[in-house]
């Protein structure tokens, strides 16, 4: 995906899913590589899977849902079901008794644009009141994220790309607030040419010139 082999993105991912039929990340990411192919309708069926079975708070859901939205493919639920669901959502969750953790990743030259580098981002509970809150989610590099009702406490936020761990990071949530928190080349141990952009026609050196 991140070398736009979309192709061979697919065939890669379908292998996955053939191993977990039930992981969202794999099905998002297939559907991700339809769209880039222009294969509309595969990609309608991915990211209606996706929408149907993922945390609406994840970044997967968000957007299939806003892809599906686009090109006009989201088949809306009755209203009365919408209202249900809003309403059991208040009673299950009191916002002042949880935070919000925002915030974006930063790489030198690198948006999703000029090099799409996803990985999976985590937020790992780091104290005995929040040791049984862990929460996974994929982001994509140079992109914001963020996790929503969160328990208040300490947490490590831990992102790994490719079985490389390129930050893992502490913070503190508090209750009723959102808690910001940026994730730069500057506090990862990994290099940043790790993940350079490759260079477009423009950017490569010059051929010497011939001697005279």
């Amino acid at each position: 995906m991140a070398k736009a082999d979309y192709g061979n993105a697919v065939e890669k991912y379908r292998q996955s899913i053939d191993l977990e039929p039930a992981a969202i990340p794999p099905r998002f990411a297939l559907g991700t590589a339809y769209s880039f192919l222009d294969r509309r309708p595969e990609a309608i069926v991915q990211f209606r899977w996706v929408v149907d079975r993922a945390d609406a708070t994840s970044t997967e859901y968000q957007e299939a849902h806003r892809w599906l939205t686009r090109v006009g493919a989201l088949v809306a639920p009755p209203a009365a079901a919408v209202e249900s669901t809003s309403q059991d959502q208040k009673r299950a969750v009191d916002p002042a008794t949880v935070g919000r953790l925002v915030g974006k990743t930063e790489w030198p030259d690198v948006t999703p644009r000029k090099k799409l580098i996803t990985g999976n981002l985590s937020l790992i509970g780091d104290e005995p009141v929040t040791q049984d809150v862990k929460r996974s989610r994929a982001f994509r590099l140079g992109d914001a994220y963020d996790f929503k009702d969160v328990p208040p406490g300490r947490y490590r936020v831990v992102a790994v790309i490719e079985e490389t761990k390129v930050w893992d990071e502490k913070v503190t949530v508090e209750a009723g607030k959102d808690t910001s928190l940026t994730l730069s080349q500057s506090t990862s141990p990994v290099p940043a040419g790790k993940y350079k952009p490759d260079p477009t026609p423009a950017e490569e050196p010059a051929a010497p010139a011939a001697s005279r």
